[in-house]
């Protein structure tokens, strides 16, 4: 029999966001393929309670910082245990620690680095000289920024899979009670809604100027804010423009049972390597408007799976959703054509089947 190939993935991270629950799925995909998948995190990572429940395999490393020697040694021990095929890393701190180790070793495995962000276009000469053999990110616009910082190295697209199965289990469960109310009180809303973190670069400012201009036609349209974060400035923003009885601002424990409820989904991000809401909507069939940014267009095609809009000043924005809530056959039948697209350029299985890609190239 064969020897069973082994990977280890890496992740020094105490919380956990996107990258966290790609790299679980990613293993939980790998291992459903007959690889055993280890998992090197700090032993007080939130992503080390998410694993123990997947019953994931774990070893706990004192993760702090680059060129740490307790977490070199730690890491080059699990290599010379597992003989792992391939290490996939993240953050630049594990990027450094994994390569150094490798450098102590005779006979180093494969050594892949997910980048999904980015700053600027500096080129990263010192990193540039480590053993990384593939930088792996999700989108091609991420994918032409990477490769001008990483010019001598490999830089393949490896999309995000999204666990669509799951979003249509949510799809019945119950509002968050505070929002159930809010939209209990308005039967005759125009819901137009956004998902994501309060933070500038996801625009939330610019469709609050959008709802204030579309009042004047359209006395029904509220806006939802779900996401978390810091709100005093968007709450200062919507108590200027008078807006308190037409926005609802929270968070949710499941995206699926909000967008459903949402007439479309808005979003209006000035910075977004990808992003992902927009696809988890058009998974769900609803119709949704973005912005021309970053990877974005790679996942939604205009005026056939959903709008995309150039402009990012507030009269543009009210000017697509006008379009849309007036037009809402149009705009369902581009939902569900984009929910056939995503489900399959998205899914787990097209995820995992460009990994193995990179892992047996």
């Amino acid at each position: 029999m064969s020897k069973q190939k082994t990977v280890l993935f890496l992740e020094s991270s105490k919380n956990m966001g996107g990258q966290e629950w790609q790299l679980l799925q990613q293993m939980q995909n790998l291992q459903a393929q007959g690889y055993r998948c280890v998992l090197l995190c700090h032993p007080q990572a939130r992503i080390a309670q998410q694993a123990q429940e997947r019953q994931l395999e774990t070893v706990y490393l004192g993760f702090r910082n680059s060129a740490h020697l307790p977490t070199i040694v730690g890491i080059k021990r699990a290599i010379k245990q597992y003989q792992p095929q391939a290490c996939i890393c993240h953050s630049g701190h594990d990027a450094n620690n994994l390569s150094i180790a490798c450098l102590l070793l005779p006979h180093r495995p494969k050594i892949i680095r997910s980048r999904t962000y980015y700053t600027n276009d500096k080129k990263k000469a010192l990193q540039a000289l480590l053993p990384l053999d593939v930088l792996m990110v999700p989108s091609r616009f991420m994918q032409a920024q990477i490769q001008k910082q990483f010019p001598s190295k490999r830089v393949e697209v490896v999309y995000p899979g999204v666990d669509f199965a799951k979003l249509d289990g949510q799809t019945e469960a119950d509002l968050p009670e505070a929002l159930s109310h809010w939209l209990a009180q308005r039967p005759d809303a125009e819901v137009v809604m956004q998902v994501g973190m309060f933070r500038r670069e996801k625009g939330h400012h610019i469709v609050l100027e959008a709802i204030a201009q579309l009042l004047a036609t359209r006395p029904n349209v509220v806006y939802v804010m779900a996401g978390g974060g810091k709100s005093d400035t968007l709450s200062a923003h919507i108590e200027r423009l008078g807006l308190q009885d037409k926005v609802w601002m929270g968070e949710l424990r499941a995206i699926a049972p909000a967008l459903r409820q949402a007439d479309v989904m808005v979003m209006p991000s000035l910075l977004e390597p990808l992003g992902m809401v927009q696809i988890e909507a058009l998974g769900l069939a609803v119709p949704v408007i973005v912005s021309n940014v970053g990877g974005i267009p790679e996942t939604v095609t205009h005026q056939q799976t959903g709008l995309i809009v150039d402009d990012m000043s507030p009269e543009a924005w009210a000017h697509a959703i006008d379009y849309a809530l007036s037009h809402p056959d149009t705009m369902l039948a581009w939902a569900r054509a984009g929910q056939a697209q995503v489900r399959q350029q998205f899914s787990p299985e097209h995820t995992t089947k460009r990994l193995l890609q990179l892992l047996n190239a």
